[in-house]
């Protein structure tokens, strides 16, 4: 006859390594920062919805010519509102 359940040593040494394991995900996480990400990006989204834009953001102008049914060409001015960090990079255009 085989074996059908584990004995109290395996069953200790299977918590103990299974304990290690979380013990070094929870450690090596790289969500520790999620909370200020997740500030950051609704500072910056409020920033574009109300259009109030703080030193941290560029503000340009460009002309984009479009060409319309093939034949008509409309020159439009656009404005370039963009934010860049180390890992976000967003850019807006209004006309």
């Amino acid at each position: 006859m085989g074996k059908n359940s584990f004995t109290l040593f395996e069953t200790l040494i299977s918590i103990f390594l299974l304990s290690i394991i979380i013990v070094g995900f929870s450690q090596n996480s790289y969500y520790d920062n999620f909370d200020e990400e997740y500030m950051l990006l609704n500072k910056i989204e409020n920033a574009f919805t109300i259009k109030s834009y703080d030193k941290n953001f560029t503000n340009s102008f460009q002309n984009i010519k479009i060409i319309k049914n093939n034949t008509q060409e409309e020159s439009i001015s656009v404005k370039i509102i963009s934010y860049e960090d180390k890992k976000i990079k967003l850019i807006k255009y209004e006309m």
